[in-house]
């Protein structure tokens, strides 16, 4: 269900109704929508609260107004949905005919929705943009045609807490042998050694992210050629070994298996949690939040390197809305290089070469995301995911769970996890 929800005109935010804004008319002419000259009102569906004092949220909600100050003709209205939500609600929504008409999706659900048909087809104007970073087509439905662009790219990293690691002794660790027994000693010392978590809340984003790169790391595929869940074996085997060795040093959260993304961020920020893997866009808020909180590089596996998977949030374009050509310059707008300079003061990362020309990037300031960016270039790869991203994650928060509270071994978790995506 929507949580918030916000309109947002030249700046000034204020609250309205729970209801969906009901979508205009149908203009044949696939241009702004509605009579000509009159103004173009936008749905717009996001998960992050503009109302919020935080880098991300402030850089949406100025980047929000400069889009409205440069194009008068255009007004967004924003509604505040999270991701499980979204998942839920989009499917339906176009199916009704309600469908917002731009929304923010994470890179693996991409082609869930698309083949749930929430998405229009990009227009050309958006096929001719060229110099996405990272390739851009695969984000597309199962007819090929692209429905969505990265909106910010993100990669895994290892975050620590240096304070904790000065206390046991350690240094960060560079293998997951080596990450086990810091987190061993963490957890002697009465902190959680390693965080993640088995929820399902939230689509399992947290172990799902960090096997999503492990299994980048390893050079595994989790997909056959034929689109099923697929990747029980020695290299997958690894992580659920590593999971497994955290077990029994207790070195996990003795609330792991209903622990969350949000738990294990806000358990680092607040100094109980030593180490985890997560997404490189939490660097600039802990920078800000907590100065002990480190980041460094994935470790490394038996086999393999650091290269984890290239995510991010997407932006595309409802099915069946009326506004697309209106829809595709909001989203240009804030893919491209004049939302770019608030984009990475948020720690989020551009994904269009122009942006980086923008003087920001040539500052101080710019330090810490040109870090990230560089990082998340020379350390993930984007692969295609198939449309059932969902039941991958479910399988994995479901097999960890067992793994804590039955015991299952390493390559019991694997398999228990895949057979659970394909069922």
């Amino acid at each position: 269900m929507i949580t918030k929800r916000w309109t947002i005109a030249l700046g000034a935010i204020a609250a309205t109704g729970l209801m969906l804004t009901a979508c205009a008319p149908a203009d044949d002419s696939g241009g702004g929508g509605g009579a000509p000259g009159e103004p173009v009102t936008l749905t717009y569906w996001d998960f992050l609260d503009p109302s919020q004092d935080n880098p991300r949220a402030n850089a949406l909600r100025e980047n929000i107004a400069a889009f409205e100050e440069a194009n008068p003709d255009i007004n967004i209205d924003l509604s505040v949905v999270s991701l499980g939500d979204m998942i839920s609600r989009l499917p339906q929504s176009a199916a009704a005919g309600q469908a917002p008409d731009v929304f923010k999706m994470f890179t693996p659900q991409v082609p869930q929705m698309a083949a749930a048909g929430a998405y229009t087809p990009l227009p050309e104007a958006a096929l001719e943009v060229d110099d996405w970073l990272r390739p851009a087509d695969t984000l597309a439905g199962p007819d090929g045609q692209q429905v969505a662009v990265p909106y910010e790219y993100r990669t895994c990293a290892l975050y620590y807490n240096q304070e904790i690691l000065d206390e046991i002794g350690e240094t960060a660790p560079t293998t997951y042998d080596e990450v086990v027994e810091v987190a061993s000693k963490a957890a002697a010392a009465g902190y959680t050694g390693f965080g993640t978590g088995f929820s399902d809340t939230d689509n399992s984003a947290i172990i799902a992210t960090f096997f999503d790169c492990f299994m980048s790391q390893v050079g595994q595929d989790i997909w056959n050629a034929d689109g099923e869940v697929d990747y029980a074996g020695e290299k997958a085997n690894e992580f659920g070994d590593f999971l497994a060795e955290l077990r029994d040093a207790n070195a996990l959260g003795s609330a792991v298996v209903s622990d969350t993304y949000s738990t294990v961020t806000d358990g680092l920020a607040n100094g109980t949690v030593a180490m985890a893997v997560l997404g490189t866009e939490r660097i600039v808020t802990y920078g800000e939040t907590n100065p002990n909180i480190k980041w460094t590089g994935l470790p490394t596996a038996s086999t393999g390197d650091q290269t984890g998977a290239t995510l991010g949030w997407t932006m595309g374009i409802g099915a069946g809305s009326p506004n697309v050509e209106a829809a595709w310059r909001f989203i240009e707008f804030m893919t491209g290089p004049e939302a770019a300079a608030g984009l990475a003061s948020g720690g989020e990362v551009p994904t269009r070469a122009s942006s980086y020309d923008d003087p920001y990037f040539s500052t101080p300031e710019a330090d810490a995301v040109n870090s990230i960016a560089e990082y998340v270039e020379s350390n993930s790869e984007p692969h295609t995911y198939a449309d059932n991203w969902i039941a991958v994650a479910t399988g994995l928060s479901q097999a960890g769970q067992a793994l804590y509270l039955n015991g299952l071994s390493g390559s019991e978790f694997i398999t228990t996890a895949q057979d659970a995506a394909n069922n």
